[in-house]
């Protein structure tokens, strides 16, 4: 007859206080890091519970969906120096030192944010909750008119937490106003860019061949990003296992094109919102080859949700918070605000400004890990 196994030691007591303590700890919502960062001064045993990274690796993996901590934008009316704004209360991040007059930010995505740094001219991949930045040089290809997207490069990777791994940068180029439009793409694995693609823009109705691209974020739906060409009128579409340019005509709306933005739709695929009125209209792009159209999914009253709109003036869409279903607005006097597309309610997040465009940053912020 063989001896019983030995009995396991039950563990000690403030090991099961820290162990019950931290179940509770990673209920706490993420959308607002400051509920963590309190939780992390109530005593020593509390800190070492949020600070430890296995914490951290299940709090991320519990609640799924990267939260939104600010934006990073650009202004019409004080020159190309953005600033990235807090939507929480323990901001995260702060403006990088980055050695230069001006800077222009173009993407945010993967909580990375993508500059075009002047004078020196390069860009910059930016991470606001570590503070860390990697420099690169720009495409040896030229360009009058340019934007660019940031994107990780790992495989397989589900985006919860990609500091410090590999990135793939996206820069798209127009050469001049009679010059054509390009695209290469950047590894952070081989540290250079690719040949460049050109776009064919003959199919389009919506431009001519020479329209120039626009210097707006970018949308990431399945293995394609999206760039906006000339005012809105249509969208350019990189596909990155191709590395292959096309294009897509935007939806024909009653409101201005330049007021709207291509972004994901709610069924996954490419879509369009766009102002009319007092209207947030809603389009998803449906169907394939030669049945391919847009298609006016769904309208949003923004009576009740904004202030009252001056009627010489009218709201404009100037970005969407990517796997959030958020879009940003500017009221032209008072000021930013969001709306989830879900529950239908809005919130003020910034303050009038002549905004050109909005960079949503999410990821997940906790003690220890502001940048400095």
């Amino acid at each position: 007859m063989s001896p019983p196994p030995p009995l396991r030691r039950p563990p000690a007591p403030l090991e099961l206080m820290e162990e019950i303590l931290g179940e509770i700890l990673l209920r706490i919502p993420p959308e607002e890091p400051a509920h963590l960062v309190r939780a992390a001064l109530v005593s020593k045993p509390w800190l070492r519970v949020v600070s430890d990274p296995a914490f951290r690796r299940g709090y991320r993996e519990l609640h799924r969906k990267p939260p939104l901590l600010g934006f990073v934008h650009n202004l019409y009316d004080e020159g190309p120096i953005p600033r990235f704004v807090s939507t929480v209360a323990s901001p995260c991040s702060s403006p990088p030192p980055l050695g230069c007059r001006t800077w222009w930010a173009l993407d945010s995505r993967h909580g990375r944010v993508l500059i075009h740094r002047h004078g020196p001219s390069d860009l910059v991949v930016w991470d606001p909750t570590t503070g860390d930045q990697q420099h690169l040089p720009l495409p040896p290809y030229p360009h009058a008119y340019y934007t660019g997207a940031v994107l990780c490069a790992k495989a397989g990777c589900d985006h919860l937490d990609c500091t410090g791994g590999p990135f793939l940068v996206v820069f798209v180029g127009t050469e001049d106003e009679e010059g054509s439009t390009w695209a290469s793409m950047y590894s952070s694995e081989t540290g250079g860019w690719s040949a460049m693609a050109i776009a064919d823009l003959s199919a389009s109705t919506a431009v001519d061949l020479h329209s120039y691209i626009e210097a707006k974020p970018s949308a990431l739906i399945g293995d394609a990003l999206y760039f906006t060409l000339e005012l809105g009128k249509a969208v350019l579409k990189y596909d990155l296992a191709e590395r292959s340019l096309t294009t897509v005509d935007a939806p024909e709306t009653d409101g201005e094109m330049e007021t709207g933005i291509f972004m994901a739709a709610e069924d996954g695929g490419l879509g369009f919102a766009s102002i009319e009125g007092d209207n947030l209209h809603l389009w998803s792009w449906t169907g394939d080859g030669n049945t391919a159209g847009w298609k006016r999914c769904r309208v949003i009253r923004l009576q009740g949700l904004l202030p009252d709109r001056d009627p010489l003036f009218s709201h404009e869409v100037i970005g969407f918070a990517e796997g959030l279903d958020i879009i940003f607005l500017e009221t032209p006097k008072a000021g930013v605000f969001t709306i989830d597309l879900k529950s239908e309610k809005s919130r003020k997040v910034g303050e009038t400004g002549g905004y050109y465009a909005v960079l949503p940053y999410m990821s997940f912020c906790g003690p220890g890990q502001r940048a400095n």
